[in-house]
């Protein structure tokens, strides 16, 4: 037995592999390049609206945590610079 792999090595192999995909180059194709890397500290008020926003409000599956903020940044900015 000292020669087989156990089952999660293959499952660590796997992960490995998988996170050495960049998943931003294949999300971001048609998009601006995301360069930028900030970290904030939110209530957990906000990050459950931002939890059930993924969930019941967006039919993407795929969607990121990313991709909502930004978008919200966007309309909010939009918005204060209309009036």
């Amino acid at each position: 037995m000292s020669g087989s792999k156990g089952i999660l090595e293959g499952l660590n192999k796997t992960s490995k592999e998988f996170k050495s995909t960049n998943s931003l180059e294949v999300k971001n194709l048609e998009s601006e390049e995301l360069k930028v890397k900030r970290s904030y500290t939110l209530k957990p008020s906000t990050v459950k609206k931002l939890q059930e926003l993924k969930v019941f409000v967006y039919d993407d599956p795929n969607i990121t945590f990313n991709e909502i903020v930004d978008e919200a940044i966007c309309c909010l900015y939009d918005s204060k610079k209309e009036k």
